[in-house]
């Protein structure tokens, strides 16, 4: 007798928004700073040593849209409107501005920015509509979702410090 192997497919379990950066563990927190901090030199160059943190490289575009090995500054200067990665600074420092989400699937639990991309209630003043939309690329103001919003660009970080992802993509 055959015995059909179990689903290990996990409903995902996503947070209220939440501001409270003393919530993140510590591997978490170290990632964002050192993020944030390759920013304050407004240099894209300077993103590569959280990026070589990882064991593997964070998702920037969809499999397939760079060459395999290419060099991950280099998608990220692609993929800035100014192609020298001025756009990715700015995104990254107005991202992890807003609040974050927490996403538990099955054991794992991810840290993600901005709230409003996987909780898309609406802004409640201006100042906050003006800061949801700076966290979107120039090149995702034409395109939208199924509700007809632009694509928030999104930074996805696993509570062990690893950084999963940085990209508009659904």
């Amino acid at each position: 007798m055959t015995r059909k192997p179990q689903s290990r497919e996990f409903a995902d379990i996503v947070s209220p928004p939440l501001t409270d950066l003393s919530l993140l563990p510590t591997p978490v927190a170290k990632i964002r700073d050192k993020i944030l901090a390759a920013c304050e030199t407004g240099d894209v160059e300077a993103l590569r040593i959280p990026i070589d943190w990882n064991e593997t490289r964070p998702l920037f575009a969809k499999s397939g849209t760079f060459k395999a090995g290419a060099d991950p500054i280099e998608i990220l200067k692609a993929l800035s409107f100014d192609g020298k990665g001025r756009e990715t600074i700015e995104l990254l420092r107005a991202i992890f501005a807003q609040p974050f989400v927490t996403i538990a699937r099955g054991p794992t639990t991810l840290y993600e920015w901005p709230a409003f991309a996987r909780r898309p209630d609406p802004p409640t003043n201006e100042a906050e509509a003006l800061a949801r939309w700076r966290c979107v690329r120039f090149a995702d103001l034409t395109r939208s979702n199924v509700e007809g919003r632009p694509h928030a660009t999104r930074v996805g970080i696993a509570s062990d410090g690893v950084w999963h992802y940085f990209w508009s993509e659904n």
